[in-house]
């Protein structure tokens, strides 16, 4: 499948779940759902995949290949949290936990793809770009445990913790597993770096 077409299918994807959880009887879905609230961040989605070719110039065939991948990126982040939406998050009763599964995944691909942003866009290089990613990523993770509470308290949904329970100690480790995968990211960016730098070093001998 091609990008674009991986594009179109994610979106298409999200907007038919959105409308089957805001159409469909409750009785369709398990007690874990909450189907208003799913249905219409579903909807909305397709907007934050589109998002960057909209707040990012395009000057480069680089920049425009990057925002594709970003683009990319956010698509495959809300397919994977949409996956546990509807199900997978309940693997954690069988012993495998879909949930840091998914914080380490996504925040390895952000913090991969925000750091090749960062050199193209913005021109920073080594510590200062590594310590800016990582924070980044790291204070999204963040971010996203308050939205997970405030969607509790404010649309009585059951995102924060598991399923409204463990709240402390599921958070402290999904902050972990967050921090894991940035730090996961920014390994895999640096590499390839590393070894264009050697082998210029060794072409200039």
């Amino acid at each position: 499948m091609s990008t674009h077409a991986f594009l179109i299918f994610s979106s298409v994807t999200l907007v038919a779940m959105g409308f089957v959880l805001l159409l469909g009887p409750e009785s369709w879905f398990p007690n874990f759902y909450s189907p208003v609230f799913m249905g219409i961040i579903a909807i909305i989605s397709p907007l934050l995949i589109q998002l960057p070719q909209f707040i990012l110039t395009k000057s480069t065939p680089k920049k425009r290949k990057l925002i594709l991948q970003m683009r990319t990126v956010i698509a495959a982040a809300l397919l994977i949290n949409f996956g546990g939406e509807l199900g997978l998050f309940q693997l954690y009763k069988y012993g495998f936990e879909y949930d840091k599964f998914a914080h380490f995944v996504v925040c390895m691909t952000f913090a991969f793809i925000l750091g090749e942003s960062l050199r193209e866009w913005e021109n920073l290089h080594s510590k200062k770009l590594m310590l800016t990613v990582f924070f980044i990523v790291f204070a999204s993770g963040i971010v996203w445990e308050l939205f997970e509470a405030a969607s509790d308290y404010l649309f009585k949904t059951q995102e924060w913790g598991v399923y409204g329970e463990h709240l402390l100690i599921d958070t402290s480790t999904d902050i972990i597993f967050d921090a894991m995968g940035a730090l996961a990211g920014i390994i895999i960016f640096k590499i390839p770096k590393r070894r264009s730098g050697a082998l210029r070093e060794k072409s200039s001998e």
